[in-house]
C-alpha cells in the first residue's frame, strides 16, 4: 500500500487498482465515455485525412486551405518554412499555376500510425504520387514520409498545425 500511495504522490498511476470496487466501476464509467470521444475524433481525423489526400489529387488550393490552421506551419523539402495560413495560401495559387497541364494520377498516404491526445492528433505514413507531365511520355512516380500534427479547433474541425515530409527515393518513371 505505500508503494501505491507513492506513485500517487509523485502522479503516478499504479498498474493494480487501490481499492477493487471503487477503481472497477471508475474505469467503466471512464471507458465508456473516453471512448465514444476518441471514436468521434478518430471519424473527425479520418475524415480530416480523406480531405488531405482528395485536396491532392484535385489539385484545388481552396480545399487544401481549408485544411490548415491559421497559424500552420508547412515544412517542405528545399524550402524555407512557410509559417501562417497566408504564406501557405500565397504558396499554393503559385503552385496551381505552374501545374497547368499536370495531372495527378494518383496520390495517397499509408497512414502507419495516428495518435489522438485530447486536442492534438499526429500521424506519419508512407506517401505517393503519381503525375503526368505535358512535357513528358512517362509520369513520374514519387514516394516519400509524410508527418501531419492536426489540432482541433474551438468549433471542433480538426485543422493542419505542422506539415512535414521527404522524399525517400528520387523521382522515377514508371
Amino acid at each position: 500500500m505505500k508503494t501505491a500511495l507513492l506513485l500517487i504522490f509523485l502522479g503516478l498511476r499504479p498498474a493494480w487498482p487501490l481499492d477493487k470496487q471503487s477503481s472497477d466501476m471508475s474505469q467503466l464509467g471512464q471507458s465508456r465515455s473516453g471512448e465514444a470521444a476518441t471514436q468521434d475524433s478518430r471519424k473527425a481525423v479520418d475524415e480530416f485525412n480523406h480531405q488531405f489526400i482528395e485536396g491532392c489529387r484535385n489539385v484545388d488550393p481552396t480545399a487544401n486551405m481549408n485544411l490548415w490552421a491559421e497559424d500552420g506551419v508547412d515544412l517542405l523539402p528545399g524550402m524555407e518554412p512557410m509559417v501562417g495560413k497566408p504564406a501557405i495560401s500565397q504558396w499554393l495559387n503559385g503552385l496551381s499555376a505552374q501545374m497547368k497541364g499536370v495531372k495527378i494520377l494518383q496520390c495517397d498516404v499509408d497512414w502507419k500510425r495516428i495518435e489522438i491526445r485530447d486536442d492534438v492528433a499526429y500521424e506519419w505514413g508512407i506517401n505517393t504520387q503519381t503525375v503526368s507531365l505535358p512535357d513528358r511520355s512517362e509520369p513520374l512516380k514519387n514516394e516519400g514520409k509524410i508527418t501531419l500534427i492536426l489540432r482541433r479547433q474551438p468549433n471542433g474541425q480538426w485543422k493542419l498545425a505542422l506539415e512535414s515530409w521527404n522524399n525517400t527515393s528520387r523521382l522515377k518513371t514508371q
